[in-house]
C-alpha cells in the first residue's frame, strides 16, 4: 500500500511539473505580446499569477519531503487567493464591475497596509529610514483610487466584502468548499491549538513524538489530495492569466485540465 502512495504522488508530482513548465512559457508570451494596456485587474491577475507560481514552486519541495501540516497552511493561504480570484474574475460579471472589484481589493490591502504602519511608526522608522514617505504614498494611493471609484463609477461604499461573501459570489463552490473543511483545522495549528498538538506529543511518556506519521493517516492530510486540492486551483489562476492578456493558451490548458481530472482516481487508491 505504501509504494503505491509513493507511485501516486509521483505522478501527480510530474503532472504538476508540466504545469511550472506552461507557466514559465505562458509568462514568455506576455511579456513577448506588444502594446499591452494596463488595467486594474490585470494588475491584480498578474500578481496571483506570480504569487501562485510561488507558492506551488515551495508547496511542491513541502510535499516531496512529507511536510503535510505546512503544505496544508499553505493550501489554505491558496483557497483565499482562489476566492479572491474567483470573485473578482468571475463570469457572471462585465468588465467595469472585475475593475470596481479589483479597485475595492487593492484599496482593502493598501489601507491594511497603512493601519499597520500607522500602528508601529516608531518602531518601524528604526529598521526603515523611508518608512514615512512609504506611509505618504500609501496614503496618496488610498486617495487615488477611491477618486476612481467615486467619480468614475459613482460609489461611495468602497468596502471589501467579507471572505464568505465573496466566495458566494465568486461562483468557485469548490474551492469555498476546500477552504471550509481546512480552515478550522488549520486555525488550530496558525494558533497552536493543544487540540492539534496533542499529536505532537506522547502522551504516556510526556514527551515529544519523534516520529508524525500520524498526520499521514487522515484523510485530509494525504499527500496526494493535498496536491490535487492546489492543482485545482493554481489552473484557475492560469485560466485567467491566459484570459486577461489574451494569450491564446486555451488548448493547451485545456490538455493539462483532462490529465489533472484524469487523475482523480489516483486519490482513492491511497
Amino acid at each position: 500500500m505504501e509504494e503505491k502512495h509513493i507511485y501516486n504522488l509521483d505522478k501527480l508530482i510530474k503532472t504538476s511539473y508540466r504545469l511550472l513548465e506552461i507557466t514559465r512559457k505562458m509568462l514568455q508570451s506576455c511579456q513577448l505580446k506588444r502594446n499591452k494596456v494596463y488595467s486594474d485587474r490585470r494588475f491584480i491577475i498578474s500578481f496571483f499569477f506570480r504569487r501562485a507560481w510561488q507558492l506551488y514552486e515551495s508547496f511542491l519541495m513541502l510535499i516531496k519531503e512529507n511536510r503535510l501540516i505546512d503544505s496544508l497552511i499553505l493550501l489554505r493561504s491558496f483557497c483565499e487567493m482562489g476566492i479572491n480570484l474567483g470573485y473578482i474574475f468571475s463570469d457572471k460579471i462585465d468588465n467595469d464591475e472585475k475593475d470596481i472589484r479589483a479597485l475595492k481589493y487593492m484599496l482593502n490591502g493598501d489601507e491594511a497596509q497603512l493601519k499597520i504602519i500607522n500602528a508601529n511608526l516608531e518602531d518601524f522608522k528604526e529598521i526603515d529610514s523611508k518608512i514615512e514617505d512609504r506611509r505618504d504614498k500609501l496614503k496618496q494611493d488610498i486617495k487615488k483610487i477611491k477618486k476612481i471609484l467615486k467619480k468614475k463609477y459613482g460609489l461611495e461604499n468602497w468596502d471589501l466584502p467579507s471572505l464568505d461573501q465573496r466566495a458566494t459570489e465568486s461562483g468557485f463552490d469548490i474551492i469555498k468548499k476546500i477552504y471550509n473543511q481546512i480552515y478550522r483545522y488549520t486555525s488550530n495549528i496558525e494558533h497552536h491549538n493543544i487540540f492539534f498538538g496533542r499529536d505532537y506529543v506522547n502522551k504516556n511518556r510526556c514527551e515529544p513524538r519523534e516520529s508524525l506519521e500520524k498526520f499521514s493517516q487522515l484523510p485530509h492530510l494525504k499527500p496526494p489530495v493535498i496536491l490535487y486540492l492546489f492543482r485545482i486551483i493554481y489552473i484557475e489562476v492560469l485560466g485567467a492569466f491566459n484570459d486577461e492578456f489574451k494569450l491564446n493558451w486555451e488548448k493547451k490548458l485545456s490538455e493539462i485540465k483532462k490529465i489533472h481530472e484524469d487523475e482523480y482516481p489516483l486519490l482513492r487508491n491511497n
